[in-house]
């Protein structure tokens, strides 16, 4: 397993290199949708960690709207999460830290730019938890795969229950100087019966970037047809620490409206957390790369450590 992560970054770290030797150019060319791919595992770090927040894969589509006078995109996601306890060898619910979960969903989002450089996004979320997001059949498929050792405890899993969440942020520049160092509050917000919680946080970006309607840190690179299509490179790092209040979290506590017969092991919800990531952020013509390491405090009361995992973003832009 750690052979294979170590070959996964140094491919990325190649075609990373291979685009930043280009990255000079700007592109005239108009794209208005992109298509993104996203993982994320604690196995990313190579510090042979799997546990809690395990494995995430998104598929996600971005498209440029032709509505308004602010620049408007609207985006289709499709992803799967798995949470597990730290122990891998469950034998009995004592051992289970962080309830066995699965979160299967589907969201439509809106973001709007305006023109003082502020960022609305809100959103609406369909999703199942339970063994009928199959979080145990693709665990144990890429286990296998890596040949990487099975968690034994999934008949304690969260009991299956259907969700809707909605969710909405706000961020806009305070502070920028030139292209190279920029400073962005962002609040945000989610209500519904798989996560309520909120977030405050502030992202510090460092390198070359555009504007908040053209960048990559939104996901912001596709244009709308007749838009001017001039689009510079970016390359930069960024630092994104937030503070979270959380209101019901079903991954841990269970479905708000079906918590199970009993079977499940489940656990309470921590209110208070911390979290931050670090990135690097690059995008030219029709690529793009995003990586991160994402540090979070304990999520659930009985969460014997924090946890770490890594993030790999590859988006590609059509016309």
């Amino acid at each position: 397993m750690r052979a294979m992560m170590k070959k996964i970054w140094t491919l990325t770290g190649c075609c990373l290199l291979a685009c930043i030797t280009n990255a000079q150019r700007t592109d005239s060319t108009t794209y208005s949708k992109e298509f993104s791919f996203i993982t994320e595992n604690d196995a990313f770090l190579l510090n042979k960690a799997d546990a809690y927040y395990t494995n995430g894969f998104f598929l996600r589509q971005t498209k440029a709207e032709e509505k308004g006078r602010d620049k408007r995109i609207t985006s289709f996601e499709l992803g799967q999460m798995i949470y597990t306890p730290l122990i891998r060898k469950t034998q009995n619910k004592s051992d289970v830290d962080r309830p066995y979960c699965g979160y299967l969903y589907a969201k439509v989002s809106q973001s709007t730019f305006a023109q003082n450089n502020s960022i609305v996004q809100y959103g609406a979320s369909l999703g199942m938890i339970g063994a009928k997001s199959y979080g145990e059949d693709v665990q144990n498929w890429y286990h296998n795969l890596l040949g990487y050792g099975k968690f034994t405890g999934w008949q304690y899993q969260v009991q299956n229950s259907l969700g809707i969440d909605l969710s909405m942020s706000y961020g806009r520049t305070v502070f920028q100087d030139s292209s190279w160092i920029k400073l962005v509050p962002v609040a945000e917000g989610q209500l519904g019966s798989t996560f309520t919680n909120a977030k405050l946080g502030m992202y510090t970006c460092l390198g070359w970037f555009a504007d908040n309607a053209h960048s990559v840190l939104w996901n912001a690179r596709v244009q709308r047809k007749g838009e001017l299509g001039i689009q510079k490179p970016e390359f930069f790092l960024y630092w994104y620490p937030q503070v979270i209040l959380q209101g019901y979290n079903a991954t841990v506590e269970g479905g708000l409206f079906n918590t199970g017969d009993g079977s499940a092991a489940l656990g309470t919800t921590r209110r208070w957390m911390f979290q931050q990531a670090w990135g690097m952020c690059f995008a030219q013509e029709r690529w793009t790369i995003k990586l991160a390491i994402i540090y979070q405090t304990l999520e659930a009361v009985a969460q014997t450590k924090p946890q770490r995992y890594g993030s790999i973003l590859v988006g590609y832009r059509i016309h």
